[in-house]
Protein backbone atom coordinates (compact mmCIF):
# COMPACT_ATOMS: atom_id res chain seq x y z
CA UNK A 1 0.00 0.00 0.00
CA UNK A 2 1.54 3.28 -0.99
CA UNK A 3 1.50 5.61 1.83
CA UNK A 4 0.75 9.31 1.36
CA UNK A 5 2.22 11.81 3.79
CA UNK A 6 0.16 14.36 5.49
CA UNK A 7 1.50 17.53 5.50
CA UNK A 8 0.26 20.49 7.77
CA UNK A 9 2.04 23.28 7.05
CA UNK A 10 1.09 27.34 7.47
CA UNK A 11 4.50 28.50 7.00
CA UNK A 12 4.67 29.98 3.10
CA UNK A 13 1.82 33.22 4.03
CA UNK A 14 1.49 35.70 1.57
CA UNK A 15 0.17 39.42 1.87
CA UNK A 16 -3.18 39.63 0.15
CA UNK A 17 -2.22 41.44 -2.73
CA UNK A 18 -0.04 38.57 -3.61
CA UNK A 19 -2.33 35.68 -2.89
CA UNK A 20 -4.79 38.09 -5.57
CA UNK A 21 -2.45 38.23 -8.26
CA UNK A 22 -1.97 34.55 -7.85
CA UNK A 23 -5.05 33.82 -8.02
CA UNK A 24 -5.65 35.85 -11.19
CA UNK A 25 -2.76 34.01 -12.49
CA UNK A 26 -4.32 30.73 -11.79
CA UNK A 27 -7.84 32.27 -13.20
CA UNK A 28 -5.73 33.50 -16.84
CA UNK A 29 -3.80 29.85 -17.20
CA UNK A 30 -7.07 27.74 -16.65
CA UNK A 31 -8.26 30.34 -19.47
CA UNK A 32 -11.00 32.52 -17.16
CA UNK A 33 -11.29 36.06 -18.32
CA UNK A 34 -10.10 38.47 -15.95
CA UNK A 35 -13.15 40.25 -14.84
CA UNK A 36 -13.75 42.91 -12.08
CA UNK A 37 -16.62 41.03 -10.22
CA UNK A 38 -13.99 38.25 -10.55
CA UNK A 39 -11.24 39.91 -8.85
CA UNK A 40 -13.83 41.62 -6.22
CA UNK A 41 -15.39 37.78 -5.42
CA UNK A 42 -11.58 36.86 -4.68
CA UNK A 43 -11.01 40.35 -2.88
CA UNK A 44 -13.78 39.20 -0.75
CA UNK A 45 -12.37 35.88 0.01
CA UNK A 46 -8.77 36.52 0.70
CA UNK A 47 -9.93 39.43 2.99
CA UNK A 48 -12.45 37.61 5.06
CA UNK A 49 -10.41 34.52 5.12
CA UNK A 50 -13.35 32.80 6.30
CA UNK A 51 -16.33 30.95 4.94
CA UNK A 52 -18.86 32.64 3.47
CA UNK A 53 -22.07 31.60 1.40
CA UNK A 54 -23.05 32.12 -1.57
CA UNK A 55 -25.97 34.62 -0.34
CA UNK A 56 -23.56 36.71 1.70
CA UNK A 57 -20.85 37.02 -1.11
CA UNK A 58 -23.67 38.05 -3.66
CA UNK A 59 -25.33 40.63 -1.50
CA UNK A 60 -21.88 42.49 -0.82
CA UNK A 61 -21.47 42.85 -4.80
CA UNK A 62 -24.64 43.57 -5.49
CA UNK A 63 -25.03 47.64 -5.13
CA UNK A 64 -21.70 47.90 -7.16
CA UNK A 65 -23.43 45.46 -9.62
CA UNK A 66 -27.17 45.69 -9.81
CA UNK A 67 -27.56 43.32 -12.49
CA UNK A 68 -25.20 40.71 -11.40
CA UNK A 69 -27.29 37.58 -10.88
CA UNK A 70 -27.28 35.12 -7.76
CA UNK A 71 -26.66 32.43 -10.01
CA UNK A 72 -23.56 34.19 -11.95
CA UNK A 73 -21.84 34.64 -8.60
CA UNK A 74 -23.12 30.82 -7.43
CA UNK A 75 -21.37 29.83 -10.73
CA UNK A 76 -18.19 31.34 -10.31
CA UNK A 77 -17.87 30.06 -6.61
CA UNK A 78 -18.36 27.08 -8.84
CA UNK A 79 -15.97 27.24 -11.29
CA UNK A 80 -13.47 28.48 -8.26
CA UNK A 81 -13.64 25.87 -6.50
CA UNK A 82 -13.13 23.23 -9.83
CA UNK A 83 -10.16 24.98 -10.29
CA UNK A 84 -8.76 25.26 -6.70
CA UNK A 85 -9.50 28.67 -6.24
CA UNK A 86 -12.09 28.46 -3.13
CA UNK A 87 -12.67 25.42 -0.93
CA UNK A 88 -16.51 24.36 -0.03
CA UNK A 89 -18.02 22.31 2.53
CA UNK A 90 -21.61 21.80 3.28
CA UNK A 91 -23.42 23.04 6.71
CA UNK A 92 -27.48 22.54 7.23
CA UNK A 93 -27.66 21.92 3.75
CA UNK A 94 -25.90 25.67 2.65
CA UNK A 95 -23.30 25.58 0.81
CA UNK A 96 -19.70 27.15 2.49
CA UNK A 97 -17.10 29.00 0.51
CA UNK A 98 -13.28 29.84 1.57
CA UNK A 99 -10.38 30.72 0.10
CA UNK A 100 -8.09 27.25 -0.36
CA UNK A 101 -5.35 27.03 1.98
CA UNK A 102 -1.76 28.78 0.51
CA UNK A 103 0.50 25.66 -0.65
CA UNK A 104 0.33 23.17 -3.62
CA UNK A 105 0.88 20.12 -0.63
CA UNK A 106 -1.30 21.49 1.88
CA UNK A 107 -3.38 19.20 4.04
CA UNK A 108 -5.38 20.06 7.28
CA UNK A 109 -8.69 20.03 8.14
CA UNK A 110 -10.83 23.09 9.97
CA UNK A 111 -12.51 24.17 12.73
CA UNK A 112 -15.35 25.93 11.36
CA UNK A 113 -17.35 28.61 13.45
CA UNK A 114 -21.04 28.23 12.64
CA UNK A 115 -21.49 32.24 13.38
CA UNK A 116 -19.07 33.99 11.62
CA UNK A 117 -17.50 31.66 9.34
CA UNK A 118 -13.72 31.75 10.82
CA UNK A 119 -11.51 28.76 10.92
CA UNK A 120 -9.12 27.26 12.51
CA UNK A 121 -6.77 24.79 11.17
CA UNK A 122 -6.77 21.18 12.82
CA UNK A 123 -3.27 20.00 12.56
CA UNK A 124 -4.25 16.66 12.73
CA UNK A 125 -5.94 13.93 10.15
CA UNK A 126 -8.16 11.15 11.09
CA UNK A 127 -6.90 9.46 7.89
CA UNK A 128 -3.24 8.48 9.93
CA UNK A 129 -5.21 7.09 12.62
CA UNK A 130 -7.47 4.41 10.63
CA UNK A 131 -7.11 1.00 11.53
CA UNK A 132 -9.17 -0.74 8.41
CA UNK A 133 -7.05 -1.93 5.68
CA UNK A 134 -7.77 0.34 3.15
CA UNK A 135 -4.90 -1.23 0.54
CA UNK A 136 -7.59 -2.84 -2.13
CA UNK A 137 -9.54 0.34 -2.85
CA UNK A 138 -8.08 4.08 -4.17
CA UNK A 139 -8.87 7.05 -1.42
CA UNK A 140 -9.36 9.80 -4.06
CA UNK A 141 -10.45 12.29 -1.06
CA UNK A 142 -11.52 12.88 2.33
CA UNK A 143 -12.95 15.35 4.50
CA UNK A 144 -12.73 15.93 8.23
CA UNK A 145 -14.52 19.20 9.68
CA UNK A 146 -15.57 20.24 13.32
CA UNK A 147 -18.20 22.56 13.81
CA UNK A 148 -19.16 25.13 16.48
CA UNK A 149 -18.58 28.65 17.93
CA UNK A 150 -15.13 30.23 18.20
CA UNK A 151 -13.81 32.03 20.79
CA UNK A 152 -15.20 35.36 20.51
CA UNK A 153 -18.91 34.13 19.03
CA UNK A 154 -18.99 31.95 22.45
CA UNK A 155 -17.79 34.88 24.52
CA UNK A 156 -20.34 36.99 22.82
CA UNK A 157 -23.35 34.26 23.20
CA UNK A 158 -22.34 34.01 26.98
CA UNK A 159 -22.55 37.80 27.81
Amino acid sequence: MESKTHHHNHSTTLCPEERLDQSLETLKEKGFKLTNKRREILEIFIDSDRYLTAKQVYQSLAEKYPTMSYNTTYRNLYDFVKIGLLESTEYQNEQLFRISCEGEDHHHHHFICTNCGKTIPLEICPMDHIQTDLSQVEVQMHRFEVFGLCADCKAKQEA
